[in-house]
């Protein structure tokens, strides 16, 4: 038998309300609300996807009253007033399927449902298998032999059989049971105290019509009574439940065939509600760009000896055992066309190509030229790629990974294909093709097109995004901050810390040790053996055997999460056995196993690699390895950092600004109480502690300026009472009272964050002293929840961003003078408020003034920048 062809009807309504129940709290960069629009996306590509449906249409319900609401006016009566943020997001979805070529069906008068099984019948009618896509159970009455019930949450179809199965009853009947049990999501009434299996019960014995004529044939006189004095309601819900068919609609089957998305609009839709997922299913474009390629250096030459003004670059290079090899370069003059050149291609049959140092040898008058501009894509990684080969970049440079970051903070990435997706409206697979792990193995043509066409839109790029920094003031962020770090960062990377692999090693043999005592505690303890790290086996043992209160759920049980464990530690000693167990675990397979494997056997050194734009308020991260992530305080993470030492002849200095953001904080709030402790050098946390709990500085004890330290950092990141509450463990009224008396004395503060937040609101963003600027679009959200992170933000934001740029300055500073004055000395770490440097012994009072003075002299503030240094063989005794 010829299998039949399958047409799926959806439910908009139920789709769109699953859409938005399922994800909370998604906006897009301006804080417009995506979350019913991105769930009810994807779960219709989804459907269409797994399902291959050959036809495919969505109904609607009809926006005026329907003949159930004139017929009962509590119909549906009952159902919450639609929630504002929800109903700005439908016409997107509307929008998104005319797009995907989807055809909507709506008719004034009607429901969702009755449109839904009118199409069905009519697709039945010509020979399709018709699948209502919906949860409701007033549908399944007209499923028979060509029509069914998918329920996506449950992933199930609904065939009679199955709806036999799941009612008791065959699907005509459906209406019958809904008539004696009601339906509160449509608030129809039915019989109060009959339930489902009940009625289900009543109505395998008779019929419905037999019911209301004879209540009594239900057998027990309770029910019988319920029926007896419920005849009218259930007249009426039996008229409510039953699916109207005299829908007034066009039936053409070819209209809902799936077609070809209009992929242009689709791009435009994803690009401005920030879709970057959905924007990758999206096919990319071809873009075919001249180029040629250039082999010997008689050509490179010939093509360099007129380069005036720009050069656009794009480095292909090959990872291999930490070392970076350039493949091909790809470049471009103002005028000129693209040139390509390759250098280590390996294939069979490849051509000659041109050796690297040959090429940088020609390249490196013109790389080195302080007239002529470089731009490119993350040019602290061409820097390094060319500094491998004894070239400089110098001069004026510009990268459009760089200005991205300062206009956009808050994007989640700047890879240069979301770039070219956001400014140029191009879908590309560049990242795929070019940063490819076999990239020395593809065809010299093939990666020639690639790399002209990544130099072609960085230059379309550049235009675009050295515009807006001018048109928003970023441009001396850029030019006097970002920009000149480049080469530090670069320098950094490339000079890395040296690591002591015997160390590391008797911290993994400790780490062993503690460990196996900690497992032993945990089964102890327990009453048993189990796998510590499978979140379902430690569900049992601590909810089921143990009988502690669980917390939280998840999809698949109870939560053991980080926070679910801190909270049952206050009852029981299981749960702070398995919390050491997660962070020493955690330290050993992140650090002291991982730090061996990351030594660059050509240097015996680590190199880490900073990022300069990933956070959003301006301050540095790393990885390979992540430096920030190490333990500051406990004797784990000091024995960590103790594995980070000095080269022979060589020191480490720490070099660690005090306390900077409370000193930003006081500069930019100009608060009495703040300024004047600064000024005066005094212990910031006794004299918080002082003036919070009344007492002279003398009088304040250790647990209490604990507390006030608290306060103080939590007062930078806008903490609120439950946070605090948890954070020094005190109920949430004393910590709300902590809060209210630190803002009592600090008026200064309190009123500069009313100014920050309500100047936030009126222009959408915040600034740092510099200039940095973060979009804050959350404090526009109807969410009250993420309008208060949003408070968090534009409170956190200027001064965290503030002091990140004043180390960034620092770092700048000190790097030009280093090379200025010739030191062997050099900087090699910048993590949290620390510098790390790496110094001659000869050169170190000389290095502890210099650095000192440049680190204290950024800027002058209402209060004096303070640097604690410290020196050792090792980082950790370096503080």
């Amino acid at each position: 038998m010829q299998k039949r062809e399958r047409v799926y009807l959806i439910d908009g309504n139920s789709f769109v309300y699953r859409a938005f129940h399922a994800i909370r709290g998604l906006t897009n960069s301006k804080g417009f609300p995506t979350n019913a629009i991105y769930g009810f996306t994807n779960m219709l590509l989804k459907l269409i996807k797994e399902m291959k449906p050959n036809a495919l249409a969505v109904a609607f319900d009809s926006p005026v009253p329907t003949d159930r609401h004139r017929l009962y006016e509590e119909y549906k009566a009952q159902r919450p007033e639609t929630p504002d943020e929800l109903i700005v997001q439908v016409p997107y979805i509307r929008e998104i399927l005319k797009a995907l070529n989807i055809k909507i069906y709506e008719v004034e008068g009607f429901e969702a449902d009755d449109i839904l099984a009118v199409l069905a019948q009519k697709a039945a009618d010509r020979g399709y298998e018709a699948y209502i896509v919906t949860g409701d159970k007033d549908m399944f009455q007209i499923v028979n032999e060509s029509i069914y019930i998918y329920d996506p949450m449950k992933n199930k179809i609904y065939r009679p059989e199955d709806v036999v199965k799941k009612f008791g009853l065959p699907p005509e009947r459906v209406p019958e049971l809904m008539a004696l049990t009601g339906d509160t999501i449509d608030n129809i009434p039915g019989v109060k105290g009959i339930g489902e299996k009940t009625a289900s019960s009543l109505l395998k014995e008779h019929s419905l019509e037999e019911l209301i004529n004879d209540p009594s044939k239900a057998g027990k006189k309770r029910l019988s009574e319920l029926i007896k004095k419920s005849i009218t309601d259930i007249k009426l819900s039996l008229e409510l439940a039953r699916i109207r068919t005299e829908v007034p609609l066009e039936f053409d089957i070819e209209e809902m065939k799936i077609r070809e998305p209009d992929w242009q609009r689709l791009f435009e839709i994803f690009r401005e509600l920030e879709f970057s997922t959905l924007m990758a299913m999206i096919p990319a474009e071809t873009v075919k760009v001249e180029f040629r390629v250039l082999n010997g250096k008689r050509d490179i030459e010939k093509e360099f000896d007129d380069v005036k003004d720009r050069l656009f670059l794009f480095t292909i290079t090959e990872e291999v055992n930490h070392q970076s090899t350039i493949v091909g370069v790809a470049f471009k003059k103002d005028e000129g066309e693209i040139c390509y050149v390759p250098t280590g291609h390996r294939y069979l049959g490849v051509p000659d190509q041109t050796a690297p140092e040959t090429l940088c040898t020609v390249m490196k008058k013109w790389l080195e030229n302080d007239k002529v501009k470089k731009v490119g894509y993350d040019i602290k990684k061409l820097m390094k790629d060319l500094a491998e080969y004894g070239v400089s970049l110098s001069g004026e440079l510009e990268d459009v990974m760089i200005a991205s970051y300062l206009i956009n903070p808050n994007r989640p990435n700047h890879r240069l294909s979301e770039l070219i997706l956001e400014y140029l409206y191009k879908k590309t697979d560049l990242e795929k093709e070019l940063f490819s792990p076999d990239i020395a193995t593809r065809e010299i043509e093939y990666v020639g097109e690639k790399a002209a066409e990544a130099v072609s839109l960085i230059e379309q790029l550049s235009k675009e995004l050295f515009k807006k920094l001018h048109q928003e003031s970023l441009a001396k962020v850029y030019k006097e901050i970002e920009m000149p770090l480049i080469p530090v960062l670069c320098e950094m990377e490339r000079t890395g810390i040296k690591v002591d692999k015997e160390v590391l090693s008797k911290i993994s043999q400790s780490l062993d040790d503690e460990l196996m005592g900690i497992k032993k505690r945990i089964y102890s303890i327990a009453g048993e053996e189990f796998n510590i790290n499978s979140p379902k086996q430690l569900s049992r043992i601590l909810f089921e055997k143990l009988g502690l209160k669980p917390i939280k759920r998840t999809k698949t049980g109870y939560s053991t999460d980080v926070r679910v464990l801190e909270e049952l530690a206050r009852v029981h000693e299981l749960p702070k056995e398995i919390l050491n167990w997660r962070t020493l675990s955690k330290l050993k397979s992140t650090y002291v196993d991982a730090l061996p494997r990351l030594i660059n056997p050509r240097t015996g050194r680590v190199h880490t690699t900073f990022n300069q734009a990933v956070t959003s308020t301006g301050r540095l991260s790393s990885s390979d390895p992540n430096l920030q992530n190490i333990p500051v305080r406990g004797s784990w993470g000091k024995l960590i950092r103790s594995a980070f030492v000095s080269e022979q002849g060589y020191l480490l200095m720490a070099a660690d600004y005090s306390q900077i953001e409370l000193r930003v904080l006081a500069h930019l709030s100009r608060d009495e109480r703040l300024v004047r402790a600064f000024r005066q050098n005094m212990d910031i946390h006794t004299a918080t502690a002082s003036e919070l709990f009344d007492v002279s500085p003398e009088q304040v004890t250790p647990d209490m300026r604990r507390i006030a330290k608290t306060v103080n950092f939590g007062v930078i990141y806008g903490i609120s009472a439950y946070g605090l509450s948890e954070a020094i463990e005190v109920s949430m009224e004393d910590a709300q009272s902590y809060i209210d008396e630190y803002f009592l004395k600090h008026q200064g503060v309190k009123e500069y964050y009313e100014r920050t937040i309500q100047e936030a609101k009126r222009l959408g963003y915040v600034k740092t002293m510099f200039g940095r600027k973060r979009a804050v679009p959350e404090l526009q959200s109807p969410n009250a929840q993420v309008r208060a992170f949003g408070q968090r933000l534009a409170m956190n934001t200027p001064v965290q961003g503030t002091a990140a740029d004043i180390i960034k300055i620092a770092m700048i500073r000190i790097f030009n003078r280093l090379k200025k004055d010739g030191y062997q000395s050099r900087m090699i770490l910048q993590v949290h408020d620390e510098l790390v440097f790496e110094v001659k012994e000869e050169e170190l009072e000389e290095l502890k003034a210099l650095v000192k003075m440049e680190m204290e002299g950024v800027v002058e503030l209402e209060v004096p920048l303070k640097v604690d240094i410290g020196v050792a063989d090792n980082w950790a005794d370096a503080h």
